[in-house]
């Protein structure tokens, strides 16, 4: 179909009132359960670079009855690019216990292919978090203990930087029974710890936050927002800080604050480890009203679990809204795990004591928009769509209604704004 160009135009001004562009940003589809209804459980997942995948979960809460629990149970998952889950989960050697007990609120990372456990307190009268640091052996199913951590946390928010480095922002220290603003890195390669630039605020620190890391030539950016404050009665945060370091000293940071994200403020939603193809730093799910270990808010009122979704770039310092379908709101997680061109979710809460052992596998949309295939959307993506819309190929159809019409200029329009994920 060929239009004259004034006639196109004139379409083009008249689009955004002819058809709503689609919303959606990706979609979950389940992978196998867990054996266990579990939450706050340390997930992370190792690419074996054959396009299999090994996707771990240790420890977290269980909810047996009369209140949660914590156990020791940790699993594995083997996965494949082409095949899907080769078979289900698979049991392996529990964590080691802190003074004899299970833990919650750890953090998994992979570090060049090998797995760290780091954290994580006990769930008994009296809250203990644990200061060893844990290499997981896959070949002979065992833990190394490797560098204490200087300063103990749980629920803290983790991040991986050249391959190389661990870094803990912020989180609950059980010795004081209290936050705190430390921010420390681990060198895997000298099997060291050094204490970074602390976080600027919220001023005695926080937890259950969520965050990330986006590297790039020079360095990289890490990302914190919300979580809760232990002072006047554990309220939300909804303050958000971007850290800048380098190469060069990978323990200085520069922190700023910058805008808050859209929406409610999120505790204990899943982080992605790890950005996006296009540089974003993603969270999803969580809640808005703190809580310890059941579910039942620190104010009493239970917790409802969040549908929301968002993700900021930092390169345009820009938050963006999304929206995923195809999987149930929930709560009490540590993190997205990277699996495959996706994400995975493994357990967490769908409500105030409701452990549940489903597990999802996020599939972003392809950014469409995006014409030209150069990873962002811009004049050159418009004017390859004009052509393409006048030679009436397929790859105009912006909104998925399987037609090529002037409609489509709208949902370009609306997906070059969002940019690619």
């Amino acid at each position: 179909m060929r239009i004259p160009l004034l006639h196109l135009v004139l379409l083009m001004v008249a689009a955004p009132a002819l058809a709503q562009p689609l919303t959606r940003d990706g979609v979950w589809t389940p992978l196998p359960d867990l054996p266990i209804d579990v939450s706050n459980n340390a997930v992370t997942s190792v690419d074996h670079g054959d396009g299999t995948w090994t996707l771990y979960s240790f420890m977290g809460i269980r909810s047996p009855g009369n209140g949660p629990n914590a156990t020791l149970e940790s699993f594995r998952l083997d996965w494949s690019e082409t095949d899907g889950a080769l078979g289900g989960w698979r049991p392996i050697a529990d964590p080691p216990r802190l003074r004899n007990r299970a833990k919650v609120a750890a953090s998994a990372v992979t570090v060049a292919g090998e797995i760290y456990l780091i954290g994580g307190y006990t769930t008994a009268r009296v809250e203990f978090t644990e200061n060893r640091l844990f290499r997981y052996e896959p070949d002979t199913d065992t833990y190394t203990e490797l560098a204490e951590v200087p300063t103990e946390v749980d629920d803290t928010v983790p991040g991986v930087f050249r391959d190389r480095y661990i870094y803990l922002i912020s989180g609950w220290h059980g010795p004081i029974n209290d936050n705190t603003t430390a921010v420390q890195v681990y060198d895997t390669q000298t099997d060291t710890w050094s204490q970074c630039t602390p976080i600027p605020g919220p001023f005695d620190g926080l937890f259950g936050h969520v965050g990330g890391i986006v590297e790039d030539a020079a360095g990289a950016t890490l990302l914190y927002a919300d979580g809760t404050v232990s002072n006047a009665g554990f309220l939300p945060s909804d303050r958000v800080f971007t850290g800048r370091v380098t190469d060069a000293d990978p323990t200085s940071i520069v922190w700023t604050e910058i805008e808050p994200h859209p929406g409610p403020n999120t505790y204990r939603a899943a982080g992605a480890l790890g950005a996006t193809p296009g540089g974003w730093i993603m969270a999803v799910g969580g809640t808005d009203n703190p809580y310890n270990l059941s579910g039942v808010g620190y104010n009493g009122v239970p917790a409802e679990p969040l549908e929301e979704a968002f993700a900021y770039h930092p390169e345009t310092d820009r938050w963006r809204e999304l929206r995923f379908t195809g999987k149930p709101a929930t709560m009490d997680h540590r993190n997205l795990a990277r699996l495959g061109g996706g994400w995975a979710l493994v357990g967490g809460m769908t409500g105030p004591r409701e452990m549940t052992g489903a597990c999802w596998l996020l599939t972003l949309d392809p950014c469409i928009a995006d014409l030209d295939g150069d990873g962002d959307t811009d004049a050159d993506d418009r004017d390859l769509w004009i052509t393409r819309f006048q030679a009436g190929d397929p790859s105009a159809d912006q909104n998925g209604d399987g037609l090529v019409t002037p409609a489509d200029y709208n949902a370009w329009i609306y997906r070059a704004g969002r940019g690619c994920l």
